[in-house]
């Protein structure tokens, strides 16, 4: 499905990274054509001990985005994980590659979202993540703002986690800095899951992830831009439910 090799080496990383913090290698492939026959979709879902489900994606689809009169081909990596443990970090990720009219662009959009926060662990994936805005000449902007701008929304609610990750415009073209960024995301990213998945949790803190796990629900379905867009293009809803959706969920 994917072309673009960075996307198909990053979505291989993360699928081997996550079998082997849950000690097995068994990864559920299901894939989907869009109805309209524009783009096909593939989802991982991988389920264990350390990550209660995670899920590796893509959809390879040429469509016509809704105020443009030309197509765009679209390469797009999806993750989203549910760590077992509520003192470990959710991550939701998304990474593309689209063409259009000639030109090449690499918009995206990512961020590690805590059920229980840690001020240390937010410091030190900010601080790596300034480093590689510094390192390509860009200030690393504000991402509450990004996501506003990016969603055309004036709050932000659950979109935004720690606020330590990228909003990458559709005119992005740097690839250099969006796979800087995207690899060093994906080291911090594991590093802090690492750093608490053998943490022992209270019950004040489940409940918490549990709670968290019902609004993410309400979340996708209501506001997130990325599952609403992708219906509106054709991918099949049941894909992205898969994809989206927690493993266990009390309301």
């Amino acid at each position: 499905m994917l072309t673009d090799q960075f996307l198909i080496d990053l979505k291989q990383k993360y699928i081997d990274t996550i079998c082997t913090f849950n000690q097995d290698t068994a990864v559920e492939t299901r894939q989907w054509d869009f109805p309209t026959k524009v783009g096909k979709v593939e989802v991982n879902v991988m389920r264990g001990t350390v990550f209660e489900k995670a899920c590796v994606s893509s959809i390879f689809a040429t469509v016509t985005i809704p105020g443009r009169d030309y197509e765009s081909t679209i390469q797009w990596l999806g993750v989203q994980t549910f760590p077992a443990n509520p003192l470990a970090p959710l991550l939701m990720g998304v990474y593309e590659h689209v063409s259009e009219i000639g030109k090449e662009h690499t918009p995206g959009y990512y961020d590690i979202y805590p059920t229980v926060p840690f001020d240390e662990d937010r410091a030190y994936a900010l601080q790596e993540m300034e480093a590689v805005s510094k390192k390509h000449g860009r200030n690393h902007e504000d991402l509450a703002e990004g996501y506003k701008r990016m969603f055309q929304v004036k709050e932000v609610g659950t979109g935004v986690g720690y606020g330590v990750g990228m909003a990458f415009r559709p005119e992005e073209d740097n690839f250099d800095y969006f796979h800087d960024a995207a690899s060093t995301l994906f080291k911090v990213y594991f590093q802090l899951v690492d750093k608490r998945k053998d943490s022992t949790p209270s019950p004040e803190h489940t409940n918490e992830m549990f709670k968290q796990r019902a609004e993410w629900i309400r979340f996708n379905f209501m506001d997130n831009r990325f599952f609403q867009g992708g219906i509106k293009f054709g991918a099949p809803p049941e894909s992205f439910m898969l994809h989206n959706l927690p493993p266990v969920v009390k309301f």
